[in-house]
């Protein structure tokens, strides 16, 4: 009898010793995991155009435009920034940036005091030769970082078509890292 309740006992010991052992493990495994990082908001953002970093080609100039997180931990940008041509007033200039879909969608992270990119396209094409462009200059650029409500404006003058219809710009998704010319 003293046997089979040594048995019971040794059993339930044992059971009890590997769950607090597996609720202490799994505690322990969930205190450790890393929490996400989290995305970018437009105030951890400082959006600027590089145009030493600009190509052109066949009517069109491409630029870097570039957007540094000025905080002090990791943020995350995803997708296709919303970019527009405004006069000094903050008034948008025709057409926001449509889509350049030359690279696919990627979550890039940007570390603290680092830099991500878009390449931002303008058609002097469809500036200086399409009917009824209504040609001004733009002393600003407005952008809203991908999944942002909250604008940021730099100043980068061009010209540009104030009239509607007349897509003269086109903007990439972010990538990761500075634009870098080879």
């Amino acid at each position: 009898m003293f046997q089979g309740i040594r048995r019971v006992t040794i059993a339930a010991v044992s059971a009890l010793a590997f769950g607090i052992g597996a609720a202490v493990w799994a505690t322990s495994s969930a205190s450790a995991a890393p929490a996400a990082t989290p995305a970018c908001s437009s105030a951890s953002l400082s959006v600027w155009v590089d145009a030493s970093q600009s190509n052109g080609a066949a009517g069109t100039i491409e630029y870097a435009l570039e957007f540094t997180n000025i905080t002090g931990k990791a943020c995350t940008l995803y997708g296709y920034p919303g970019v527009s041509a405004v006069n000094v007033n903050g008034k948008q200039l025709g057409d926001a940036a449509s889509r350049n879909s030359l690279f696919a969608k990627t979550t890039v992270t940007i570390p603290a005091g680092k830099t991500a990119h878009a390449d931002l396209f303008w058609s002097d094409g469809e500036v200086y030769t399409a009917p009824g462009c209504k040609r001004v200059t733009a002393s600003l650029i407005k952008v809203y970082p991908p999944g942002q409500k909250a604008a940021k404006e730099g100043f980068f003058d061009l010209p540009v078509c104030s009239a509607a219809h007349h897509p003269y710009l086109r903007i990439s998704v972010v990538r990761s890292g500075p634009r870098m010319d080879a």
